[in-house]
């Protein structure tokens, strides 16, 4: 998947420069974003045996149908770059087409955020049927084409097979966040060797060590990006997340959420008007590349916000996260101005 890993590059590049266009053209999203990817991962987007664009089925017309051995077998539903594919909303207009068809999977694509969801599994929510996400501009290039290797056509007959091993290496590593003692004891035998080899002249207590690398993983373990823990299986929280809130509370004051992104305009404004948020706290940081709150709505590497939204006391904040994203930033923006993030309360 080289070239997969080239193209993905490459397309992180336009949409910085054309950022404007992707948000407000979604035909041009689709040729200039999604169809490159699709070609990365061996689809021929020229060829009606392997794609078939805007074809009409008994549920809807689904953007894309991709074919294998003349039969349908994903749907692709494409959406402009400022569109948050996460609604509920849209999830279900795919999971209809699907499920119309007989078909157990489909995607969704902004072409900057792309996720694989379960058309149908009985007792679960849309949300419990998400089976992963990536986001090609923020994710580590190789965590995104192991997920899109998944739908490529060379594997997509075998995908019940590929995200089972997806589910097996991540239930084994949050296996080992939640039991970080063996992990610590993995890593101690291995700095030994190294500093044996390396540095013999040196002489170190295991305990030096031990307490090296229990500092390490507690920051390894601890959440520093802008996303709770999403996981291959559905989206897991320990925060018992409202997927679609209309209310959230701050203390004694009470918020009607219209969009996702009010959760972290309302809490900053909540934050203003304690007099907790001022320019001087900024840049209020989401992630070791992104901003959360700034003077200017820029990240750390003069990258634009993607969504900004401008505060009453004239700062920034970026709103473009998903659902989820945004009640953790949220908590996490209370916690650095000196509140409890449990003060944040949601309801449906």
């Amino acid at each position: 998947m080289a070239d997969l890993k080239e193209t993905i590059e490459i397309l992180i590049e336009k949409m910085k420069k054309y950022r404007s266009l992707y948000e407000r053209n979604e035909m041009a999203t689709r040729g200039q974003i999604i169809e490159p990817i699709l070609k990365g991962l061996g689809w021929n987007i020229e060829n009606p045996e392997e794609i078939q664009p805007n074809v009409s089925f008994e549920e809807g017309v689904p953007d894309y149908s991709l074919l294998k051995n003349d039969k349908n077998i994903l749907f692709i539903e494409a959406k402009k770059l400022a569109i948050d594919i996460e609604q509920k909303g849209v999830i279900r207009q795919l999971a209809k087409y699907c499920f119309g068809e007989g078909m157990k999977y489909g995607v969704l694509t902004n072409g900057a955020i792309w996720l694989l969801f379960r058309a149908f599994q009985e007792g679960t929510t849309i949300a419990e049927r998400i089976i992963w996400k990536t986001d090609i501009e923020n994710d580590e290039v190789t965590a995104t084409i192991r997920r899109l290797n998944t739908i490529s056509r060379e594997n997509i007959t075998d995908i019940d097979n590929l995200i089972k091993k997806l589910q097996i290496l991540d239930e084994i590593w949050h296996s080992l966040l939640d039991e970080p003692k063996d992990l610590i004891k993995g890593f101690i035998p291995v700095f030994e060797i190294l500093i044996k080899e390396g540095y013999p002249q040196y002489e170190f207590d295991q305990t030096e060590i031990e307490d090296f690398i229990k500092e390490r993983v507690k920051e390894l373990i601890s959440p520093t990006e802008e996303s709770i823990i999403e996981t291959i299986s559905g989206v897991e929280s320990t925060e018992n997340v409202v997927f679609n809130p209309r209310k959230m509370k701050i203390g004694s004051d009470t918020y009607e959420i219209r969009n996702s992104y009010d959760i972290l305009v309302n809490t900053a404004e909540w934050l203003i008007k304690k007099a907790k948020l001022r320019k001087e706290n900024c840049p209020i940081v989401s992630g070791h590349k992104r901003n959360l709150v700034n003077i200017q709505p820029k990240h750390r590497y003069e990258d634009n916000f993607r969504a900004p939204k401008r505060l009453s006391n004239g700062l920034y904040i970026e709103t473009h996260y998903s659902t989820t994203s945004c009640i953790t930033n949220a908590r996490k923006l209370l916690e650095r101005c000196g509140y409890s993030k449990n003060i944040l309360e949601l309801k449906n």
